[in-house]
């Protein structure tokens, strides 16, 4: 395969991976929307841990750019056309999120007496996707989309990360140079990250777990995967059967150890993120073959909705709890009742958004920025 992936044959070859994108969100959603139980219960480890589907989106964020845009260690066309690009994929659901979400922050400015300096200052940061450089301030608009700016710097970069460091990983043997990027990404993360939290604590700097300081080994190592694993189709499912099972025993492995993790000092996020790579790595394995679950027509459009889920489910939870708390009163929040129907809403909701004005403004967008329709 030469990873100039084409029309239907290229979306065929990530349907698994498109999948894996909503499980992803949804991961996040239980985060913050699903009620917990005691602790140690399987609903207050599942929801306590679903921060992390957002490392497995930056993994796999540097796995796909590396696989589209620079299968061959150089950035395929300008790179004018790569940023133009991430801009009509990303920028129309993204601007939407924030009108849908303005109530909340005007609700919450006011509750919360915030000054003009302040209200300046997140607006000024958010519409300019750099608030997660004021992790202060990076959750008073729509909090999920703190994370779209750590990928817009990820983005910014790509063009020059992906000449440097996949020119280097397939000059020679692409498995052992790949493998030696994807350690040391590995050990930058399990390093970098709990120092940069500890720091936190005491520097006026913004670097912890919401600044792209502290969140590039996730997406370096899916640019070392993607260029390990580029030319790589298994002739059967077992191999990637087999990564798909130890990478998804790994994570589950780290969120049931997660209070003896950090007791021993171990921050959650490292120690799951191998597992997260060994769970892309197997579903990219399985791209060629028929998968029950991950390749089904429903979860590949979920997949696809996944980023109107991402930034819409957090303000829609809150104008949900908001109605009935006014309605019925309070105490609703640990209603499972209540979990279901907001779930259900908010899938429903991610859809509707993505094939009714995601992809039309995508569309438009390539279209005035004169970009070719194939890719996006």
């Amino acid at each position: 395969m030469t990873g100039h992936l084409r029309g239907a044959e290229r979306r065929d070859h990530v349907r698994p991976l498109t999948s894996l994108r909503f499980l992803a969100a949804l991961w996040v959603l239980l985060h913050h929307a699903l009620p917990r139980g005691a602790p140690g219960s399987i609903t207050e480890t599942v929801g306590a841990s679903g921060w992390l589907g957002v490392s497995l989106f930056f993994v796999l964020s540097g796995f796909l750019l590396m696989l589209r845009y620079a299968p061959t260690g150089a950035l395929r066309g300008p790179r004018r056309d790569f940023w133009l690009e991430r801009v009509a994929r990303l920028a129309p659901t993204y601007v939407l999120s924030l009108a849908f979400a303005g109530a909340l922050f005007v609700r919450d400015a006011r509750v919360e007496h915030f000054s003009d300096g302040r209200i300046a200052g997140i607006v000024a940061s958010v519409l300019t996707v750099q608030q997660a450089w004021r992790p202060e301030t990076a959750c008073s608009w729509n909090c999920p989309a703190w994370s779209l700016s750590v990928e817009s710097w990820f983005y910014l970069i790509f063009p020059f990360l992906a000449v440097v460091v996949g020119a280097w990983m397939l000059r020679g043997n692409r498995v052992i140079r790949g493998s030696a990027v994807l350690g040391l990404a590995l050990a930058a993360s399990a390093v970098v990250f709990l120092r940069l939290v500890d720091l936190s604590a005491d520097w006026v700097l913004p670097v912890y777990s919401l600044s792209p300081l502290a969140r590039w080994p996730e997406f370096l190592a899916g640019i070392a995967l993607g260029g390990m694993l580029g030319g790589w189709t298994p002739t059967s499912r077992r191999p990637g059967s087999a990564l798909l099972v130890a990478g998804s025993a790994w994570i589950v492995a780290t969120i049931l150890l997660r209070a003896p993790l950090e007791a021993s000092r171990i921050h959650l996020l490292p120690a799951a993120l191998p597992g997260f790579v060994l769970v892309i790595a197997g579903t990219w394995g399985l791209r060629a073959h028929k998968v029950p679950l991950l390749g089904s027509a429903t979860l590949v459009l979920l997949g696809e909705a996944s980023y109107a889920l991402y930034l819409f489910h957090a303000p829609l939870h809150g104008y949900v709890l908001a109605m009935v708390n006014r309605v019925v009163g309070r105490g609703y929040d640990a209603s499972w009742w209540l979990f279901t129907g907001y779930t259900a809403l908010a899938i429903g909701l991610a859809v509707l958004l993505h094939l009714r004005f995601e992809l039309p403004w995508r569309g438009r967008l390539r279209t005035r920025f004169g970009l070719s329709p194939r890719r996006g």
